[in-house]
């Protein structure tokens, strides 16, 4: 038995922890999960909860049965962290595998604070991993590996996934060498006040996993300028990272190096150069 890319997300209204990850008994990941529902058969979307600030957890329960199809030879969570929009529904990250082993990268949403889970659709073809901010209220923008590479994929949603746009900035504004990658949005200081900024953290290439770096958006991601990219890491790496808010002047990133996690506190202004 393995888990395999965790995500958390944090409830603010019934201050419940979630992680999500991917549960494979026997060979059931990527490469040996099949159509079904039975954790025989195919890999689980599987849930633990903690009411403690983590001291204690749930039993980890599936959700496949609520968001899979059973055609589909697999589906569980990005890797990362989930969000809370702020009408309160919580969304996790998803991609599926379907009848055919396409990838597809997806949300899925809770309305009930956990109770029952939906899936939205995929938003584009042949693309993985991938991360989910709430631009303005309802609006939600994913970024996805997408293995063409070169670029990372945007796509935009206001109906939770069952439709999407692709976003202008999609596979050509944000470097990637097909792998999984941060955003969260954040609400910090800079030189003009208080506002809400995207910050995003990844391997800065178009080709290797390295200069690890974290790049903000004053514009909620239409724009990704220049001044404002910050290099943490020249070195080689696997690259996955996952950020938080600090305090209103330091987001705090943990990445992978190799075989180590590391984790850097970085002042905002170091970014918004």
């Amino acid at each position: 038995n393995g888990i395999g890319d965790p995500a958390i997300l944090f409830d603010p209204v019934t201050k419940r922890l979630y992680v999500a990850a991917l549960w494979s008994k026997g060979n059931r990941s990527i490469a040996g999960s099949k159509p079904g529902f039975s954790p025989d058969t195919t890999g689980q979307f599987v849930l633990v909860s903690s009411d403690d600030d983590g001291l204690t957890w749930s039993q980890p329960y599936s959700i496949t049965p609520q968001v899979k199809k059973e055609e589909w030879h697999l589906y569980f969570n990005g890797p990362g962290s989930g969000i809370a929009m702020q009408n309160g529904t919580l969304v996790f990250t998803s991609q599926y595998w379907d009848e055919n082993r396409m990838p597809h990268s997806a949300i899925v949403y809770s309305e009930d604070h956990g109770k029952t889970w939906k899936s939205g659709t995929g938003a584009k073809s042949n693309t993985t991993e991938s991360q989910v901010v709430e631009t303005k209220p309802g609006v939600l923008m994913l970024n996805m590996r997408d293995n063409r590479g070169s670029f990372r994929s945007v796509s935009t949603t206001r109906d939770l996934g069952k439709t999407w746009i692709a976003h202008h900035t999609s596979w050509n504004a944000l470097p990637d060498p097909v792998c999984m990658a941060g955003i969260i949005k954040a609400r910090v200081q800079t030189k003009t006040g208080i506002k809400d900024v995207l910050f995003f953290s990844n391997v800065n290439s178009s080709s290797d996993r390295i200069n690890f770096s974290i790049k903000a958006s004053l514009d909620l991601g239409e724009t990704w300028p220049a001044n404002h990219v910050l290099l943490l890491d020249e070195r080689k790496s696997y690259g996955y990272s996952v950020m938080a808010l600090v305090d209103k002047q330091t987001i705090g990133v943990l990445y992978e190096g190799m075989g180590d996690l590391l984790f850097v506190r970085v002042p905002v202004g170091d970014i918004l150069h």
